[in-house]
């Protein structure tokens, strides 16, 4: 089994967001812990397996919505890697938050190895309102799709865009 440095990105950034009142130490374990139970279920390195199911997790765009007189027009918007990285991590820990039955840690390596496999986590199956991380992620999509409309385009760069387009077609 691999183990992963100590100073990993993508692991302090995960325990920075588990912690509570400060308690790194306990947000810590947290963490190898859920590292030792994706390997338990998988035998596989669960560090590669944490990063793809972030990844896959991690939505592109998000909307924003602006008030334009009596109405709201929402805006979609290109997500920075570090924004698309917290948002997936934030969704993964949104969606095991509810089942109090088990330990978070557990709780947390079957739903990065659901989104790993693309599969629904058996609280979606029972609940049909609940939204897993994928879930989530696809009505961000399909939400930003929908108003792909209101994104403003300056002049010159829509006629830029469409002679570059125009010149790799030939």
């Amino acid at each position: 089994m691999n183990v992963p440095p100590p100073e990993d990105p993508l692991l302090h950034l995960l325990t920075s967001m588990i912690m509570r009142d400060g308690q790194r130490a306990k947000a810590r374990r947290i963490v190898s812990r859920t590292l030792l139970h994706i390997y338990t279920f998988t035998r596989a390195p669960p560090l590669p397996i944490l990063r793809e199911a972030v990844l896959l997790a991690s939505p592109a765009v998000k909307t924003k919505s602006q008030t334009h007189g009596p109405k709201v027009v929402y805006t979609p918007m290109a997500l920075s890697e570090k924004q698309r990285t917290h948002y997936g991590i934030e969704w993964l820990l949104e969606a095991c938050k509810g089942d109090t039955g088990r330990p978070l840690e557990v709780r947390l390596a079957r739903e990065m190895i659901s989104v790993v496999q693309r599969s629904f986590t058996a609280r979606e199956e029972k609940d049909p309102s609940f939204t897993g991380a994928l879930s989530k992620k696809a009505i961000a999509h399909k939400f930003a799709m929908v108003n792909r409309g209101n994104v403003r385009v300056e002049p010159g760069a829509a006629r830029a865009l469409a002679s570059a387009n125009a010149e790799s077609a030939e």
